[in-house]
């Protein structure tokens, strides 16, 4: 029988939150949720911003393990506002690493992001090319974790959101391709995208036996934005007349965005000893979901 542990997951109140948590809880695990609003369901509300109150909780829980999920995550938002950008993908995970360094039973796993790459993948874990405000302050905030010895995953997901009003992308496909309505598909776009399922699999995985360092967490082979699209049309047997195909530069967005951050996981393959899926495979799987 594998060990329980006291899990403390700071940014519960967004999207993967709500699948990693119970999920966590289901295999076993004390797991405490911390966020912004209790509307969405987390047990301690905190301004993680808010070093103080931060730690009140840290001290109040203790936990073996602190999983953040804490983050801006709107690119355009953060291009126009790059000091809120620097307060929570940063300044908040400074706080986390500073509580866990001062105490000998902690360890933190930082959930990072893959638009910290571009140019042509897939990218191994040194391949960093920043192109926007929200790349750059994931980054610095993977720096402030690793000063605790932290476990950073670089990531992107997708799958059933558990999260009123906060639709992931394979949701908007499905609704999107339902409507019937035109629209574009991006064919310069490219990232190897991970079921939240499959993700809170490999998180857990990394609570037993957390080590130091960035490792890239994601599908095998990867996809352009439009072959996404495609394939969720397939999984749902879904017309996909509708879609056009396009590139990011025609839309106008306030920041720029990389292009190819398909990832090679190898290396997290090989440390935890955990395959990971095809990704026309994790999509497939979400008719199953």
């Amino acid at each position: 029988m594998q060990r329980s542990f006291e899990i403390l997951v700071t940014g519960a109140s967004g999207l993967l939150g709500h699948t990693l948590a119970p999920f966590l809880r289901q295999a076993g695990h004390e797991v405490t949720t911390a966020g912004h609003s209790h509307a969405t369901g987390v047990d301690r509300l905190f301004d993680t911003t808010d070093e103080k109150a931060v730690r009140t909780v840290l001290d109040e829980v203790w936990p073996q393990i602190v999983i953040n999920l804490v983050g801006l995550t709107n690119v355009d938002n953060c291009e126009e506002d790059p000091q809120e950008a620097w307060r929570l993908n940063v300044k908040s995970v400074e706080t986390l690493a500073g509580w866990v360094r001062e105490v000998d039973d902690c360890r933190l796993i930082h959930i990072s992001t893959d638009q910290v790459y571009g140019g042509v993948g897939p990218h191994v874990e040194d391949d960093i090319d920043i192109v926007n405000v929200y790349a750059l302050s994931k980054y610095a905030g993977e720096l402030a974790a690793l000063q605790a010895d932290a476990t950073v995953l670089r990531t992107n997901f997708f799958g059933p959101s558990h999260l009123e009003g906060r639709p992931s992308f394979s949701d908007w496909a499905v609704a999107t391709l339902r409507s019937g309505e035109a629209f574009t598909g991006f064919d310069d776009v490219l990232f190897s995208p991970l079921t939240m399922t499959t993700l809170s699999k490999a998180v857990e995985r990394v609570v037993h036996a957390p080590k130091a360092g960035v490792f890239n967490l994601g599908s095998r082979g990867g996809c352009t934005k439009a072959e996404f699209i495609a394939s969720v049309a397939r999984a749902f047997d879904l017309d996909a007349s509708a879609m056009r195909h396009g590139s990011q530069a025609d839309i106008g967005l306030k920041a720029r965005r990389p292009g190819d951050m398909r990832m090679d996981s190898a290396l997290f393959e090989e440390a935890y000893d955990f395959k990971l899926p095809v990704t026309e495979e994790e999509i497939s799987g979400l008719t199953h979901a």
